[in-house]
């Protein structure tokens, strides 16, 4: 569980956002450390429980809650020779040209490389030919 800010407008518990990064003014607010210095770039988290602590912000239409966040289990295609329920596996995209298929087989929040554990098998899908399964993975588990 990770301790950060979000905007009260989005600070929803289920919502689920991607980290890009930090924006200009947070790299000398006060608050940089505990709103942007614990998240990843590039990573996907979800808002697990929002605290009643909120802060101003000159990024936010006014101000930024405390929440507590995890990062979700996300589905991505893989080879069906590495597809075992409760497996870690270093991840490695696979190739599918298909562009409607894009966001599965290289999905936001992950990275090549990352150690992830398969949750749970969702499916089977085609793209150019080759069978994948569709598995649900969390990283670093």
């Amino acid at each position: 569980m990770v301790i950060t800010l979000v905007g009260e407008k989005l600070a929803k518990p289920g919502l689920e956002f991607i980290y890009y990064g930090p924006s200009e003014p947070c790299k000398s607010c006060r608050l940089a450390r505990v709103c942007v210095g614990n998240l990843e770039p590039g990573r996907r988290y979800r808002i697990v429980r929002v605290r009643n602590i909120e802060h101003s912000c000159p990024l936010h239409e006014g101000k930024v809650r405390v929440v507590e966040v995890v990062e979700p289990a996300i589905e991505i295609l893989v080879d069906p020779r590495s597809a075992i329920v409760g497996s870690k596996v270093t991840l490695k995209f696979v190739d599918c040209g298909d562009p409607g298929k894009e966001s599965l087989a290289r999905p936001e929040g992950l990275f090549e490389g990352d150690q992830v554990r398969i949750e749970e098998i969702v499916g089977e899908v085609e793209c150019d030919g080759k069978k994948f399964k569709l598995v649900r993975v969390v990283r670093g588990q």
